[in-house]
C-alpha cells in the first residue's frame, strides 16, 4: 500500500506529520517503509520502531518524532547487515537497507534479531508547541495540497467551548473567529477551524490560505492565553 509519492523532496516536518496521522488506520501488525532521507549515505543511523502494534523502518533523520514522544514506542538500531543487497549505498539505502529489513520483518523475524534496543532517537523539537512566556508558541507542521495550513495545536490543548483565537502570526495579532466547516470560512481571508484530526487550520473557502497568506512550513504562531 502506498500512503503517498507527494511529500515534498527532502520534507522531514511534512513526512512525520504523514507518518503519525497515518499510522492510527492502519491494522495490527502493518510494518510502514518510510523513504524520505535527504542524509543518504551519511553517517545517520538506520532505525526500526516498535509503536504500539506496528512497525516502522527508516532514517534516524526526526522523521519519526511524533511515534517517539510515546513512551511506549521502542526503537532500535538496525545493525543485521548481512540482509542488505549492499553493504554500502551511497544513493539509495531505501532499496537496499531498508526494504530487506521490513521483509524481515513481514516473515517474521523480530526487531531484536534485526538490531540493538537505543535508548533515543533523533526528534524534531520544532514540531511541538512550547511555551513563549506566558504565551504558548506553535507552528505549522504540515501544509497540504489545498494550501491550508495544519499548526500543532489541537482542540485537547483548549478547555470548554472556543468560539474564536487570539494568535500573532507573521507579525500581526488579530483575532480569528473559529467555522465548523470550511463553508462558513470568509472568502478571500484566513480562517481557523479544528480539523478531522483535531488540529487547528489555517483555510481559506474555494481558494489556497497559503497563496493569500504566504506562509510556510514551521512558520511561528503565539497564541494568546484567554482567548
Amino acid at each position: 500500500v502506498d500512503i503517498t509519492h507527494q511529500i515534498p523532496r527532502h520534507d522531514i516536518v511534512s513526512a512525520a506529520f504523514v507518518i503519525k496521522e497515518s499510522a492510527a488506520y492502519y491494522p495490527k501488525g502493518s510494518i510502514h517503509l518510510v523513504v524520505i532521507d535527504p542524509g543518504v549515505g551519511s553517517n545517520r543511523r538506520e532505525i526500526m520502531l516498535r509503536y504500539e502494534t506496528q512497525y516502522f523502518v527508516g532514517p534516524d533523520n526526526g522523521v519519526f518524532s511524533y511515534l517517539l514522544k510515546d513512551k511506549s514506542c521502542c526503537a532500535y538500531e538496525i545493525t543485521r547487515t548481512s540482509l542488505f543487497l549492499s553493504k554500502q549505498s551511497p544513493t539509495f539505502a531505501g532499496r537496499d537497507h531498508f526494504a530487506p529489513i521490513a521483509a524481515a520483518l513481514a516473515n517474521g523475524m523480530s526487531p531484536q534479531e534485526l538490531g540493538d534496543k537505543i535508548e533515543a532517537a533523533h526528534t524534531l523539537d520544532a514540531l511541538f508547541y512550547r511555551k513563549a512566556g506566558p504565551k504558548p508558541l506553535g507552528r505549522i507542521v504540515y501544509i497540504d495540497v489545498f494550501g491550508n495550513a495544519i499548526t500543532n495545536f489541537t482542540r485537547s490543548d483548549f478547555k470548554g467551548k472556543v468560539k474564536a483565537l487570539k494568535l500573532e502570526f507573521q507579525g500581526k495579532t488579530r483575532l480569528y473567529p473559529l467555522r465548523k466547516s470550511y463553508s462558513e470560512g470568509k472568502e478571500g481571508e484566513g480562517n481557523l477551524i479544528f480539523n478531522s484530526s483535531g488540529h487547528l487550520e489555517i483555510f481559506a473557502p474555494k481558494e489556497s490560505a497559503q497563496g493569500i497568506l504566504h506562509f510556510k512550513l514551521l512558520d511561528e504562531i503565539i497564541l494568546y492565553p484567554g482567548q
